[in-house]
């Protein structure tokens, strides 16, 4: 009987393990940013070319040069790069026999790549495009110059300007004698600059509302690096509080309620003001814990969409609509780090005040409320020193200000 016993458990758990299996990714998946992350993707790859290698495969070395006539070709537009499993002493030993081989090999240690991938068999080829999305399944043989050559020119007409966008942003920049400058090749990034804009500008930004409520969640994956998460979510969140507090300033009357409402439409998901800062700009930060705390169990949205990295500055671009806030700008990534750079110059050169002959420096109140993110007082001064705000053998007692929450709209610096 116990046998019998044992024998329905050991089926129940077989069947488990298979029904539950992970399935490999099809063509049109999108690969997610930990993956991708391991493949360097200078600003014009268009395509990254993930070969499945190994040392013990003929097939596999008979490829290479292919693939490296492939990056001759195409150069900068394509990323090939070969992951194998075998020890770094044994892909070491096949360099320095093999010399003409110059293609990256990426020794995937804990196979997180392979499991993901899950090739069938050696060699096996997976063709990305800039976007993270799977274009092809293939084998290094099999991969075509026409193949690629096409991918390419969908690419670069994808990333064309649509004729809405010029409609958007041209015809309102006469006022301004200013234009936004677009260097983003990332789609939601654009659509978040444009709704931005329209929310400036006064003009009706329906349209822009029910585009970015009709973004198919997963594509959101698509922000791949934490550049283009800042720029599209920054964009985003000072955008929507400009157009919630001029329809309703009274809104501002319960701050509590205004930030923690899940009433943001994105993506076929509600946010809340504090999702976006808290959640994924500040990575499952508890907002009343100094910076110091992170969330116990963020949810599995939150942990797909967060940032890697917590970036200080954030702090000085992100407007909540009062007095106290920075101004707000229109972020790119593809040129965020200066942007972030030069708002965090500006708001702290404007809002911070030293006093030599006491020994104090008087600092707005974000950098109080969310003092772990700077690295507490120590990383403060440090910041300060670099910013040139106070003397580099200067270490003065830092005094923080109060927060004036009284509504300011329409502070934008452009």
């Amino acid at each position: 009987m116990k046998v019998r016993i044992w024998y329905l458990v050991l089926c129940c758990g077989l069947q488990y393990s298979f029904s539950t299996a992970q399935e490999a990714p099809r063509k049109g998946t999108v690969v997610p940013h930990n993956i991708l992350a391991n493949f360097p993707q200078p600003n014009n790859t268009q395509l990254t070319v993930i070969d499945f290698f190994g040392t013990w495969c003929a097939p596999c070395i008979k490829a290479l040069p292919h693939l490296q006539e492939l990056k001759q070709k195409f150069n900068d537009s394509i990323t090939i790069v070969l992951v194998s499993i075998e020890e770094e002493n044994v892909i070491n030993n096949f360099k320095k026999k093999n010399p003409q081989i110059s293609l990256p090999i990426l020794i995937d240690k804990g196979e997180q790549i392979s499991n993901f991938f899950l090739p069938p068999s050696y060699p096996y080829s997976i063709v990305v495009d800039k976007y993270g999305s799977i274009l092809s399944l293939t084998n290094a043989a099999d991969l075509k110059t026409d193949s690629i050559s096409q991918w390419l020119y969908q690419l670069n007409k994808k990333s064309e300007p649509a004729p809405e966008i010029k409609q958007v942003i041209e015809p309102l920049t006469t006022n301004t004698q200013k234009k936004i400058t677009v260097q983003t090749n990332n789609t939601l990034v654009e659509l978040s600059q444009q709704f931005l804009y329209a929310a400036k500008t006064n003009e009706n930004t329906d349209s822009f509302s029910k585009k970015i409520a009709a973004i198919p969640f997963d594509s959101l994956q698509l922000l791949i690096n934490d550049d283009q998460k800042k720029a599209f979510w920054i964009n985003l969140y000072n955008g929507f509080i400009q157009l919630e507090l001029k329809k309703d300033a009274t809104a501002y009357a319960n701050r509590h309620l205004f930030f923690t409402t899940r009433r943001l439409k994105i993506a076929h998901t509600d946010f809340s003001y504090d999702d976006i800062e808290h959640g994924i700009l500040r990575k499952s930060s508890i907002k009343w814990s100094l910076g110091y705390a992170k969330k116990w169990f963020p949810s599995s949205k939150e942990k797909l969409l967060r940032v890697n990295k917590v970036d200080y500055r954030i702090h000085f671009a992100l407007n909540c609509g009062a007095k106290s806030c920075p101004p707000i700008a229109f972020y790119d990534d593809a040129k965020l780090d200066a942007q972030l750079d030069i708002a965090t110059k500006a708001y702290l050169t404007g809002s911070v005040t030293y006093d030599s002959n006491a020994n104090k420096v008087y600092v707005p109140a974000l950098l109080s409320w969310f003092r772990g993110d700077f690295g507490g007082k120590k990383g403060e001064r440090t910041i300060l020193r670099n910013q040139q705000i106070i003397p580099l053998d200067a270490s003065p007692t830092i005094k923080y200000k109060k927060y004036d929450w009284a509504l300011d709209l329409y502070n934008f610096n452009h």
